[in-house]
């Protein structure tokens, strides 16, 4: 069985007209799914989420920070020119953390097999004091703290597949040998938020557990399997995490407005496949939580994919690796770290 956070609450949440990160988002998802009869299908599990608290955001917020949106919610200010703040903004960005609260702590405790949390607004972009790139709070960072100050996680392997790079989750743990960050995204000289290149390879103690994959422009499946073989799944064997958390951004998907990638809905059985299959043989649960993605109509077929890779954790085989250049230049500084 395979659990799904989500809440009608969700769909409130609007950042403005012609906005991308749209309530049409996560609509297109569910309707997809309940199209193909995976929503009510009795392998499934739908639970509504709660709210996060306060202290959970501390766990990675700054107060600071918490104060400052709070007063901008109450201005109806901008953190940035995408990332408004109306109200009752925070109030859905806080349903959001707590879907991913409860998606990790159930797949964590052995209540459920795996997990996906179906949310919005996404929430890599946000940092310690820091938002932006339509995020408030990152969804993903305050899951894995919570776990790992209550449930005891330890080692976790955060996979970051949104076209975008996930800086504010790089921020977070760039100094945590306890978390590898690892994130395949679009060339970031082309691309908001500018950051995320080879070289960023984290600080102190959590040097060499930070790993950046930019892809060109143009990267499709091939790129992708070339990524997922060479980087992911060794670094996943020598490292053996207890979970695998990954941020599933949709805007890989071709045709996406904002991005010049060219996954299919298909390759995302593959990645959700090579995901599952890497992480059982070292023994760690899967928790995925949602990102971007802003091309409704290909969204909910690549999210039907990876749920019914997930139930079955299992996915067809990956297709023939194109090699990518930077792929290679990161394998020589990972050597550093790593055996590879």
């Amino acid at each position: 069985m395979t659990t799904l956070l989500y809440s009608q609450e969700f769909l409130k949440h609007r950042p403005g007209r012609n906005h991308p990160e749209s309530p049409r988002r996560l609509r297109a998802i569910v309707d997809t799914l309940k199209r193909e009869g995976w929503w009510y299908s009795p392998k499934i599990k739908v639970i509504h989420p709660s709210p996060c608290t306060e202290e959970d955001l501390l766990l990675v917020h700054e107060p600071s920070y918490l104060q400052l949106l709070e007063k901008m919610e109450e201005r109806e200010m901008e953190l940035d020119s995408d990332t408004p703040l109306k109200r009752g903004t925070l109030e859905i960005a806080k349903l959001a953390v707590g879907a991913a609260l409860e998606a990790g702590k159930g797949v964590r405790s052995g209540r459920w097999k795996n997990a996906l949390a179906l949310l919005r607004p996404p929430g890599h972009h946000a940092g310690r004091s820091t938002g932006g790139g339509f995020c408030y709070f990152n969804n993903i960072a305050v899951m894995v703290e919570r776990m790992r100050k209550d449930l005891g996680l330890g080692k976790t392997l955060i996979l970051d597949l949104d076209a975008h790079h996930g800086n504010g989750t790089q921020e977070i743990f760039y100094s945590d040998p306890e978390v590898l960050f690892l994130s395949l995204h679009q060339d970031p000289r082309t691309l908001y938020p500018w950051c995320g290149f080879v070289d960023e390879l984290g600080e102190g103690e959590g040097e060499g557990f930070n790993v950046n994959v930019p892809l060109p422009p143009g990267s499709g499946e091939g790129e992708y399997a070339y990524a997922m073989e060479g980087i992911f799944l060794p670094l996943l064997e020598e490292f053996k995490p207890e979970m695998v958390a990954v941020s599933l951004g949709l805007d890989p998907l071709k045709g996406d407005p904002l991005t010049q990638l060219e996954l299919l809905p298909s390759s995302y059985a593959w990645l959700t496949g090579m995901i599952v299959e890497g992480a059982k043989g070292c023994g760690a649960k899967v928790v995925m939580v949602l990102e971007g993605g802003y091309a409704p109509s290909s969204m909910g077929k690549a999210v039907v994919e990876v749920v019914k890779v997930l139930l079955e954790e299992r996915g067809p085989p990956p297709p023939p690796p194109k090699e990518v250049k930077a792929v290679e230049e990161l394998k020589g500084l990972l050597r550093n770290y790593w055996k590879l």
